[in-house]
């Protein structure tokens, strides 16, 4: 296995390897020049206005490494740490050389699109090592230079003609924006002293001042989420007239995002990283943040990453709301787990291919029959995969099931497994009257204890 590694590595980096010629496929062939070689060095690309880690490989003694990446869709990457300015611009079918040294980075000249990143990034280089603590730079050393910098990148903009009309687009805001960023960013890394506003040069009031983030453009880059804060830190510290009054800092930034931020996608992302994934309990203030913020999370990826935090803080205990979920009927509608809210709820979650939760269908028959005028649901949600929908359709027909059949979207990727952490069927769930949790691991339908806490909840 070592062996077929090594070989597949010396492909990519001498450029023999048949993934090389693909169309389909962006080849990065590169060598390390810093004081110090990693052993190994990360692939990083953009995600909602971040980088998120993508691939890792094993660099040589002599500073040599290779990727090959499926570009989909095409986008900025980093190579290096996630605050490295090694930042490139992959599509299908690229062929890319670099090296990197410890202030910069060199790419292939026929590289039009990398070498205008790379010709930025000598530009903002002098601002931007000083918020990587390259050195102790306090603001009386780069006041001065910024307006020179500024012209740079005015000139620069004119220049940005590579012939890919997307990335020309994208580059032009991302250098307008990296430079504002950086400013910004100057001001709040650690120093030896630090600036009153009256130090400032006119420049952050005249970049700062008018229309800010009006669409989601800001989420294409590697930084955009953290130019948003920045933004509003230095509207807080250095552009707001201080209170009288004691201000809760939340309801500030709160109300300084919606005030200056214009795009909503902009503000959920700003609101759920500063106010909601800063807490540490699934508590009454949490919950009162959450419904004050959720107008504003309106993106699947900001959804699914709510969710994923809030697994971190809830207990899943009696009284817990509910996380919703929705799977689909056999005639192909959506319902949800709130469309059921003023009844209890059980749940079964259950495969066409489980024994024991064939098994429990008698018993479950029996107590639905029970229940049957009472203010209760049932709810069979299926999570056979797709390729398998018409053998769950032949089985709730032939075997008679009631109450509500669903089938999620992606088996055990599905609403009411990611959301429930559910790894084991046959699993029974039970909700109250009110759309909270009783219980997510209830007693099976074989057993009388079940019975009893339906009708327990039904009493309530």
């Amino acid at each position: 296995m070592k062996k077929i590694i090594f070989t597949l590595l010396c492909l990519i980096v001498y450029g023999g390897s048949v993934l090389s010629q693909s169309t389909d496929f962006a080849v990065i062939k590169g060598k390390i020049q810093t004081t110090h070689i990693p052993e190994f060095i990360s692939l990083y690309k953009v995600q909602n206005g971040d980088v998120i880690f993508h691939s890792k490989v094993q660099v040589s003694p002599d500073g040599s490494f290779g990727f090959v990446v499926m570009p989909d869709p095409a986008g900025l990457y980093r190579i290096g740490e996630r605050n490295s300015s090694t930042r490139l611009y992959l599509s299908p079918g690229k062929n890319i050389s670099i090296q990197i040294s410890d202030s910069n980075f060199i790419v292939n000249k026929s590289e039009v699109e990398n070498t205008k990143l790379q010709e930025w990034n000598n530009i903002l280089w002098p601002l931007k090592k000083t918020n990587q603590l390259i050195g102790n730079y306090t603001y009386k050393e780069i006041f001065p230079i910024l307006p020179d910098i500024e012209k740079q990148k005015n000139d620069f903009l004119t220049t940005i003609d590579t012939g890919n009309n997307s990335l020309d687009r994208l580059l032009k805001g991302l250098v307008q924006a990296e430079f504002e960023y950086e400013l910004y960013h100057f001001l709040f890394m650690p120093r030896i002293v630090h600036p009153s506003a009256t130090d400032l040069p006119e420049l952050y009031n005249r970049l700062s001042t008018g229309t800010h983030f009006a669409t989601t453009e800001v989420l294409s880059y590697d930084f955009g989420q953290s130019y948003v804060s920045m933004y509003l830190q230095y509207l807080i510290s250095f552009k707001n007239k201080p209170s009288e009054k004691p201000v809760n800092y939340l309801e500030t930034i709160f109300k300084l995002c919606v005030d200056n931020v214009k795009n909503d996608t902009i503000k959920g992302w700003y609101l759920i990283n500063n106010i909601l994934l800063r807490a540490k309990t699934y508590d009454q203030i949490y919950r009162g943040n959450l419904a004050k913020i959720k107008p504003y999370i309106l993106t699947t990826d900001q959804k699914a990453a709510l969710i994923q935090f809030e697994k971190t803080i809830r207990k899943f205990e009696d009284g817990e709301p509910a996380i919703n979920f929705e799977g689909n009927t056999i005639d192909g509608k959506k319902v949800s787990l709130s469309d059921f809210t003023g009844k209890v709820v059980l749940v079964d979650v259950w495969a066409t291919w489980c024994g024991p939760c064939k098994k429990e269908i008698p018993s479950l028959k029996s107590l639905e029959e029970e229940f049957h005028t009472k203010n209760v649901v049932f709810i069979s949600y299926s999570i056979d995969e797709l390729k398998d929908l018409a053998k769950w359709k032949k089985m709730v027909v032939d075997e008679n099931l009631k109450g509500v059949q669903l089938i999620g979207d992606a088996a055990w990727k599905s609403p009411i497994c990611t959301n429930y952490s559910i790894t084991g069927i046959p699993r029974f769930l039970v909700f109250s009257k009110k759309g909270t949790i009783v219980t997510i691991d209830a007693p099976r339908p074989s057993s009388p204890e079940l019975k009893a806490l339906l009708e327990k909840e039904l009493s309530k």
